[in-house]
């Protein structure tokens, strides 16, 4: 019985150790914006562990909230950088977990749902002109540019084209937080930063033909459809 204790007694004081290094490990600059772990076993040769005892170590930085495990995949460093921009950091918000995440893309897509819905009823042809000019920069990325301007310069052309001027404010207090979002998705995808998703720009398409066509109801249904997709390839998939 003294032995089993004893050797309870050594895991559990390796597993804080590995712990430690690990939080250590985290801290360098490489690891503020999220990214991929190494595989456990590789984790456990680098520390001199058993994977059993780094698995311990996991489990806590798990229950912490500084690393997510998806199914069939590696464990991912959640982000953990001061990303506000001035008007949010008033209010004390941030994005240094998942769960912020979520919501943070819960109150983008109340915003961007109805944005898209009041575009296609005011139907302004300046309006409209804005979104095909950002939907084009996107299919025809400029050289040295990252996805993330393309793309927020498409949400913000749909907002700027309600001629209602909360709804750019609105979605422009948050670039920072998407930015951060998107480029953790991307390193999930593990896809180059100036390398277009097919997909987000067949839903952005749909986007903007439900506002050209001026139906508020397909507008919100399709903008609906793509902040949910972007949730999916943020929480559920390894890629496309």
């Amino acid at each position: 019985m003294d032995e089993i204790i004893q050797q309870t007694r050594a895991v559990k004081d390796l597993s804080s150790h590995v712990l430690a290094r690990l939080e250590a490990m985290l801290e360098a600059p490489a690891w503020q914006g999220g990214g991929r772990l190494p595989p456990e076993a590789e984790l456990a040769r680098q520390f001199g562990v058993s994977r059993p005892v780094l698995r311990k170590a996991l489990v806590k930085m798990r229950d912490a909230g500084r690393i997510i495990s998806r199914r069939g995949s590696a464990n991912f460093v959640q982000p953990r950088a001061d990303v506000v921009p001035s008007a949010a950091d008033i209010q004390g918000l941030s994005i240094q977990t998942v769960f912020d995440m979520k919501r943070c893309m819960r109150f983008r897509q109340v915003v961007e749902c109805a944005a898209a819905e009041d575009a296609a009823r005011l139907c302004d042809p300046e309006g409209i002109r804005g979104i095909e000019d950002a939907h084009r920069r996107m299919l025809t990325l400029p050289p040295g540019e990252g996805v993330f301007e393309a793309d927020f310069a498409f949400h913000m052309a749909v907002a700027q084209a309600t001629r209602n001027p909360y709804f750019p404010f609105a979605l422009g207090t948050m670039r920072n937080q998407i930015k951060l979002m998107m480029e953790f998705t991307r390193k999930l995808q593990e896809r180059p930063p100036d390398q277009v998703a097919p997909r987000v720009v067949e839903e952005h398409q749909r986007v903007l033909e439900a506002i050209k066509a001026g139906d508020p109801v397909q507008a919100h249904e399709v903008m609906s459809f793509h902040m949910s997709q972007s949730v999916i390839r943020l929480l559920v998939e390894d890629g496309a």
